[in-house]
């Protein structure tokens, strides 16, 4: 997942101008105006909305226990849940909200938009997620993501759409999520360069399952490079990063 690679190509305009945030930290509801909450800690916040739930509804909703922020954080939506996992990959990222503000925007007092996710990084720079699958994404929800990209723009966000990943890649990543804990840390840097097959650089770091632990860490941590849109098995082909 890149929060580099910004949604779409929106133009900022007055029109698309926010006017007020609303948000919730330790319980307090709080509204500002947009351009007074660049400093504010949108990653301790408490979600803005609650998940509604009805008999028989479909969605799928519950919360990801994530290492790299230290919390758990909800989902609504499997694809929601996709978009966490992926997030708990980046090493950089070290705060998530869910639901973390609504979006009021001028002369308009009845729209209003609560993006999924904001993430904080440890350089202190921060982008707004909202998770939407490809083709869900219709004129609505294209000018509203026009203008919540408008509003991040101004506060120096990046702005993020997850359109959702391949069955494939999400089975993958929900294996290797059980190898994500710092217990089975291994040392790419000591491995030998060259492409060659998951067992035969698992062989390299140990006997058995602590070897295949270890591997499967370094496939979360994408220091060993697969291709996650072909199911893994000990015979898929792996690269090193930063060989020499």
């Amino acid at each position: 997942m890149d929060l580099e690679l910004q949604w779409g190509t929106a133009e900022v305009t007055s029109g698309d101008e926010a006017t007020l945030i609303e948000f919730r930290i330790d319980g307090a509801r709080r509204e500002f105006d947009a351009v007074d909450v660049a400093d504010v800690p949108f990653e301790l916040g408490d979600p803005v909305r609650t998940f509604p739930s009805w008999p028989g509804k479909r969605n799928y909703e519950g919360s990801h226990a994530m290492t790299t922020a230290g919390r758990s954080v909800p989902f609504e939506s499997l694809t929601e849940r996709s978009c966490l996992i992926e997030l708990d990959r980046l090493p950089d990222v070290v705060g998530v909200s869910s639901q973390p503000m609504w979006i009021r925007w001028r002369g308009e007092p009845d729209v209003r938009h609560a993006p999924d996710y904001f993430v904080r990084r440890a350089d202190g720079s921060a982008a707004l997620i909202d998770v939407r699958p490809t083709e869900r994404i219709d004129a609505a929800a294209r000018e509203k993501f026009n203008r919540t990209r408008a509003t991040a723009a101004r506060l120096g966000w990046n702005y993020v759409v997850y359109e959702g990943a391949s069955p494939v890649r999400q089975a993958n990543l929900r294996f290797l999520m059980r190898y994500r804990s710092a217990a089975w840390r291994a040392d790419a840097g000591h491995l030998r360069s060259g492409s060659r097959s998951l067992e035969q650089i698992a062989g390299e770091l140990g006997a058995g399952v602590e070897g295949l632990g270890r591997c499967y860490h370094l496939v979360w941590r994408e220091e060993v490079a697969v291709d996650l849109e072909e199911p893994l098995s000990l015979g898929t082909t792996a690269r090193v990063k930063g060989e020499r």
